[in-house]
C-alpha cells in the first residue's frame, strides 16, 4: 500500500512540474499569443538579491514590484525573489522559453548592472 501511495505522490509531483507557468502580475505569459519577451535583471550594489522583470509587450510595463518575476511553488504561491539573474533565466527556460540574445548595461556611477535577455518560446516538435 505504501509503495502505491509513494508512486502516486511521485507522479503527482512530476506532472505539476511539467505544467510550469511563467506568471507575471497574475498573468500566465505562456498562455498569451506572444513569441518573444525580455527578461530584465538588475543587481544593485547594495542589494543581495537580483530584481527580475518580464516585459512581454504589456502596455503599462514598468520595472515595479508588481511586474517582478518570482518563482511559483507546487501550490501556486509565489516564492522569494531570485538570488541571481541566472537562476531566473534557468527558471524561465524550464517554463518553455529559450535565450535568443542578451546584453549587459552598466548604470552611471556603477550603482547597478542590468542584464537583458531576449527570450523566445521554444518551438514544439
Amino acid at each position: 500500500m505504501m509503495k502505491i501511495l509513494s508512486t502516486l505522490f511521485f507522479l503527482f509531483v512530476l506532472t505539476t512540474n511539467a505544467t510550469a507557468q511563467l506568471m507575471v502580475n497574475r498573468v500566465d505569459v505562456n498562455s498569451l499569443d506572444v513569441q518573444y519577451c525580455q527578461l530584465v535583471g538588475e543587481y544593485r550594489t547594495w542589494g543581495t538579491k537580483a530584481k527580475v522583470y518580464i516585459d512581454y509587450g504589456q502596455a503599462n510595463f514598468q520595472r515595479a514590484a508588481y511586474w517582478e518575476l518570482r518563482g511559483i511553488d507546487s501550490l501556486g504561491n509565489y516564492t522569494k525573489r531570485f538570488n541571481t539573474v541566472m537562476q531566473a533565466v534557468n527558471y524561465v527556460e524550464k517554463t518553455g522559453w529559450e535565450v535568443v540574445s542578451f546584453q549587459i548595461m552598466q548604470a552611471p556611477r556603477r550603482s547597478y548592472n542590468r542584464f537583458i535577455y531576449l527570450m523566445r518560446k521554444k518551438q514544439r516538435p
